[in-house]
């Protein structure tokens, strides 16, 4: 019966740890899709100014509130929804600042720009 039971405790034990490391890699894949999608509906003009040579332009993914007041959207109903905002780092951020695309993760579109000052 302790046989059986430190077995099950094994298994259990496992399948969490094995469950964790899944999911983290299926997180960063994920950001690491949609910075590729997002860097590839840059303007050449715009991947010319990026300080990285990534191909994917080295975005960085987070999940953010857009609103028309930081953004310019193409639909108006995004406002004031959690969407993905993706920055790319530019080279002489103190002319106009970092590039920031807004997207959506479920139809998978850009749905706005934030504005550069």
């Amino acid at each position: 019966m302790k046989k059986y039971s430190l077995i099950i405790l094994s298994i259990v034990f496992s399948s969490i740890i094995f469950t964790g490391c899944g999911n983290v890699n299926g997180e960063q894949e994920s950001s690491d899709s949609i910075a590729a999608i997002v860097y590839n509906t840059l303007s050449e003009g715009e991947k010319a100014e990026l300080a990285n040579d990534k191909p994917d332009g080295d975005g960085k993914v987070e999940r953010k509130v857009v609103t028309k007041e930081i953004a310019q959207l193409t639909d108006k109903s995004y406002d004031g929804k959690e969407v993905y905002a993706v920055t790319f780092k530019v080279k002489d951020n103190n002319l106009l600042g970092d590039i920031t695309v807004y997207f959506d993760g479920e139809t998978r579109e850009v749905i706005g720009r934030g504005f550069r000052e």
